[in-house]
C-alpha cells in the first residue's frame, strides 16, 4: 500500500527547528485517503490548527510505531525532509518557493552537505535577479536564462543519488 509524501517531512521532525505540526495533520488526512485507518492517525487527523506541539508529536510517535515506521535523525533526516521540497523542484513545481524553503533550513541547520548544493543555487538566482547580466559566483554556468531548469536538474539528479535514504 502506497505512503502519503509527507511521510518523508514527518519522520524527520526530530532533526528540524520550528517543525510545523500542522503538517502532521494533513499528513494523517492523506493517510486516511490512502486506506489507513490505525487508531492514532484518525486521531492526528482530527487534532485542529494550529497544533498544539506536545500533543500532536505523542499522536505522531504512536500513528509512526502502528504503521512500524521509526522517526529519522541525523543527515537522513535532513535528506528526508529536504525530499519533498526537492521532488517540487524536480517536478517543477512552485520552484522559487521550494528552493528558498530548502535554502532557509540549511541556513538553520547550519549548512548540511546534503542540502548545501540548495543553498548556492539559491544566492546564484538572487545574484540574477539583482543582475541578470552577472556571472554567478555561487554556480558556474548558470544565468537569468537558464537558473530555473538548472534548480530543477540539480533536483532531478540529487533525488536519485539520496533515494537509498527516503
Amino acid at each position: 500500500m502506497p505512503i502519503s509524501p509527507l511521510t518523508n517531512k514527518v519522520i524527520a521532525y526530530q532533526e528540524i527547528p520550528d517543525f510545523n505540526t500542522d503538517d502532521c495533520i494533513d499528513w494523517a488526512i492523506e493517510m486516511i485517503g490512502l486506506g489507513f485507518d490505525n487508531e492514532n492517525i484518525i486521531m492526528l487527523a482530527g487534532l485542529s490548527k494550529p497544533t498544539n506541539y506536545f500533543e500532536t508529536i505523542k499522536l505522531l510517535n504512536n500513528a509512526l510505531a502502528e504503521l512500524g515506521l521509526q522517526p529519522k535523525t541525523g543527515e537522513d533526516a535532513i535528506v528526508s525532509y529536504c525530499s519533498t521540497y526537492i521532488s517540487n523542484i524536480a517536478n517543477g513545481v512552485a520552484v522559487r518557493l521550494n528552493l528558498n524553503n530548502v535554502d532557509n533550513l540549511c541556513i538553520a541547520l547550519g549548512y548540511p552537505p546534503p542540502i548545501y548544493d540548495f543553498y548556492l543555487l539559491w544566492w546564484a538566482w538572487s545574484d540574477l535577479d539583482y543582475d541578470p547580466d552577472a556571472y554567478p559566483t555561487y554556480w558556474g554556468g548558470a544565468s537569468i536564462d537558464n537558473i530555473e531548469q538548472l534548480v530543477i536538474n540539480y533536483a532531478k539528479s540529487w533525488l536519485k543519488e539520496h533515494k537509498a535514504h527516503l
